[in-house]
């Protein structure tokens, strides 16, 4: 242990630099908090106006039916079923990680594996806890039976392939995402037109995958050290909460932050 005389004498810079510290942590955390409630606050506005417009939108998803509004819905309706789509999303994923980028690549690509299972299942959970009714069960749009499976709000198909887009977005540079986003939106488009499910069940769906599935990706690749990650480089994360490694002289430990 350190003489007292010198912990005293130490004390002072400590403190200042902890004080220093203090203030930027606080100045990140209330601007990652400033973030996430401007998110929420869009999204709720958003799915408040798509909850209004749930019959009109499927009126007119009736009138457009036809062959190809069919066949184009089926790829919709496959891409966002993670039975048929996650193992050659999975491997061709990790295939060309390994491939461009090595073992970082790895890193990268099982983050982006971690948003998409936060982001699908934050969604179910959601679905389950809400219970509302499919459109094709003519309940209405606003008939709801918590704590039942197979219900309505929001869309799993739509929360799974916006949190691909998602991730794919968080640890790409370019316009790798695009493409991802563009499916996420059919695959959307073709839930309602299905009469899978209702307008609103496709936004939130859509919301819960990309919000989740983005700060999922992200904390992951800190966890994982992957370069540019806020945890990796030693920043505050948006969430304002960070797990460092305290080493003492009569031990050691882990140190959470907020």
């Amino acid at each position: 242990m350190l003489p007292l005389g010198a912990v005293l004498s130490l004390a002072p810079l400590h403190a200042a630099a902890q004080a220093g510290e203090m203030i930027t942590d606080a100045e990140a955390v209330a601007d990652g908090s400033g973030r996430m409630w401007r998110d929420l606050a869009l999204g709720a506005g958003v799915l408040g106006a798509a909850f209004l417009l749930d019959e009109p939108a499927r009126d007119v998803a009736g009138g457009l039916q036809g062959t190809l509004g069919d066949d184009l819905a089926a790829i919709g309706h496959d891409y966002g079923d993670w039975k048929r789509t996650a193992p050659f999303l999975a491997g061709g994923g990790l295939l060309l990680a390994v491939t461009l980028d090595g073992s970082r690549g790895v890193r990268k690509a099982t983050s982006a594996f971690f948003g998409v299972f936060a982001g699908s299942m934050s969604n179910t959970l959601l679905n389950w806890t809400l219970g509302r009714s499919r459109p094709r069960e003519e309940r209405g749009s606003l008939h709801f039976d918590p704590f039942r499976d197979n219900a309505s709000l929001g869309s799993g198909h739509t929360a799974y392939a916006f949190a691909i887009a998602a991730a794919v977005d968080e640890v790409t540079d370019g316009g790798w995402a695009i493409p991802f986003y563009a499916v996420a939106a059919g695959t959307g488009l073709a839930r309602i037109y299905g009469d899978r499910h209702w307008l609103s069940d496709v936004v939130a769906g859509g919301f819960v995958g990309l919000w989740v599935g983005r700060r999922a990706t992200r904390a992951a690749a800190g966890w994982l050290r992957v370069a540019g990650a806020p945890e990796a480089d030693d920043e505050v994360p948006a969430s304002g909460v960070r797990i460092e490694p305290l080493v003492l002289v009569d031990g050691v430990g882990l140190r959470l932050r907020f």
